[in-house]
């Protein structure tokens, strides 16, 4: 059957074994998965800190508060418990959509395996938390699901193995569970809180799991890497091959049982979109309602950690110190997810925010996350009708990457990259997608938005925006004059008329102003001939590549499917992962 791995028994130790019992002099005991976890083990497992403990000791907070605060570690299951339909708005069992046929019974099995291998089976009508032994007696699991469900539950009791439980990663590397069975079932119970532990009854976090010996590097590093590690759930209607984190983030939560549900319908209310800044994922079935969790928190409907919690499916955000142009200190919010960023001392020079509020966040009374879901739903940029392609969108994450890093990922192939980057040089700058933010060649080489050699590429379409100077006069001339008289290559200088035209006009040099191909005659910035050729929408060259259809594109109809991004009110190119690239890991990053 194989043998238990060393770094199993350096965890394991005594406690190990099936007969384990618990120390009786504990002071702090809090309610785990099947049995009561003691204070000691939770710092074992840095679930609990050692200020929190102070603090239990000192009697200022009490083991039903940490509890709480814990519960994702102990006994709450966060699993996926039931549907929720879009088009009735109401809730619905696994079971009770497949006797209506709603769902195929075997997608039913696979949601009520997921619940029994990271906790228990859940009622969604009520919130509660069954054994599988308890939810067949309760109907709410057939009896004919009965014995596959038990084996699945093994996954939170134990494996039994020489008279020791061991876990799932254990289990498999003594080759009692089948290796891509066994991570299906790690990806979720990470996604639902942290790997179990079946001996002290609790989840610990993934990368305090490889330390204990509950897991190793290679198994979390590769689990979202679908060459590694196969997609093992699907959506309930299409059928699509999804992760069990990827179907968390299109669920909502239900506030009458505090527990997820999975939307199905044709609003598709969870999906990410470029143009609202926070999603769905709450709803109140009893008024019908649907919100944001920012919504829900600031109308008190949730507390703090389910908030927070909530915000985990959505978003990461952090705060780092940068230095402007001058050398000035700075404090920017970056969210890891989508990209998006903000700078806090130009956001309150703007008066987008208060300083009371900025003032609570450096003194450690409200969090990154709190501070930027503020600003997300105050700050609305109006769309800009002459934006180019600013960078791409990731529909399946909600993330924003720029033109030259979509290369770097193999988004697109690097004639469509040179291409959106000669029409950001030539109507005002390279972009940064996370801010709008435009800057010079020079700059944006310094900033890493391009490199070297995209650099030389554009540097002529970016004096189609400034002017190319005139060696003897020192007179700024427009693109067209200087493609008349050689200073400016023929070919390059049309492309970056064509790009200007298409984004609002042609741009008079010494005054940065837009103008109409009718003005730009008149003031002799371009000819009549290049004119009438530029509206000619049949002369537009298909040189681009569709990142979803792969399709070939003309720069106009990269335009027109363009969504634009609420964060900055540029347009986004919408396109999907990299087909050989996963979800980025939860713990480590994915170079």
């Amino acid at each position: 059957m194989g043998s238990v791995s060393s770094s199993y028994k350096s965890y394991a130790g005594s406690d190990g074994y099936v007969s384990d019992s618990s120390s009786t002099d504990e002071r702090f005991v809090f309610q785990g998965l099947r049995k009561c976890a003691s204070a000691r083990q939770m710092v074992d497992a840095k679930i609990l800190d050692a200020k929190t403990l102070e603090q239990l000791e000192l009697g200022h907070i009490s083991v039903q508060e940490v509890q709480k605060t814990l519960d994702q570690y102990l006994k709450r299951n966060s699993s996926i418990a039931g549907l929720y339909l879009e088009s009735s708005r109401e809730k619905i069992s696994f079971m009770l959509a497949a006797k209506r046929g709603i769902i195929e019974r075997n997608i039913a099995f696979e949601f009520l395996e997921a619940q029994a291998v990271t906790g228990f089976i859940i009622d969604p009508y009520t919130g509660k938390q069954y054994s599988v032994e308890e939810a067949v007696m309760n109907g709410i699991v057939d009896q004919e699901f009965k014995e596959k469900l038990l084996e699945s539950e093994k996954a939170v009791l134990g494996y039994i193995h020489s008279g020791k439980k061991l876990s799932v990663f254990q289990a498999i590397e003594a080759r009692l569970l089948e290796r891509q069975k066994g991570k299906r079932i790690l990806e979720a119970q990470i996604a639902t809180g942290g790997v179990i532990d079946p001996v002290r009854s609790i989840r610990i976090p993934a990368d305090i799991a490889v330390l204990k010996g509950l897991l190793n590097h290679t198994t979390v590093k590769f689990l979202h890497e679908p060459a590694s590690n196969v997609k093992g759930f699907h959506l309930p209607i299409s059928k699509q091959s999804m992760y069990y984190s990827e179907l968390l983030q299109l669920c909502v939560l239900d506030l009458e049982s505090k527990t997820y549900l999975l939307p199905i319908g044709d609003r598709q209310i969870t999906a990410f979109t470029a143009e609202k800044g926070h999603k769905i994922c709450v709803i109140d079935i009893r008024s019908g309602m649907e919100m944001t969790r920012h919504e829900a928190h600031e109308r008190g409907l949730i507390d703090k950690n389910m908030y927070f919690e909530l915000s985990q499916h959505e978003c990461e955000w952090g705060s780092t110190t940068v230095f402007d142009s001058k050398g000035n200190s700075q404090t920017e919010l970056t969210d890891l997810k989508t990209g998006r960023k903000f700078i806090i001392e130009e956001v309150v020079s703007e008066g987008k925010i208060e300083r009371s509020l900025i003032s609570k966040f450096k003194e450690g009374l409200i969090s990154a996350t709190e501070l930027a879901d503020v600003l997300v739903s105050r700050i609305k940029p109006i769309k800009d009708p002459y934006s180019p392609i600013a960078g791409y969108w990731i529909y399946e994450t909600n993330e924003r990457v720029s033109v030259f890093k979509a290369l770097r990922r193999n988004m697109a192939d690097r004639i469509t990259i040179y291409r959106l980057l000669e029409a950001q040089a030539s109507t005002g700058g390279v972009i940064d997608p996370s801010n709008g933010k435009k800057y010079s060649v020079s700059e944006a080489l310094q900033k890493g938005l391009i490199d070297d050699v995209c650099a030389k590429q554009i540097h002529q379409c970016e004096l189609t925006f400034t002017g190319v100077i005139h060696p003897v006069t020192k007179v700024i001339l427009p693109a067209a004059e200087a493609m008349n008289l050689n200073m400016l290559n023929k070919e390059i200088g049309y492309r970056c008329l064509e790009y200007q035209h298409l984004t609002g006009g042609l741009i008079e040099p010494r005054s940065r102003s837009r103008l109409s191909l009718e003005e730009a005659v008149k003031k002799g910035v371009v000819d009549a001939v290049t004119a009438t050729k530029l509206m000619d929408v049949n002369s537009y060259v298909k040189n681009l590549t569709c990142p979803i259809t792969r399709k070939k594109l003309s720069y106009k109809d990269a335009l027109d499917q363009a969504v634009y991004d609420c964060h900055t009110g540029l347009r986004l190119m919408k396109a999907p992962l990299p087909h050989n690239v996963g979800i980025p890991s939860l713990y480590f990053s994915s170079q």
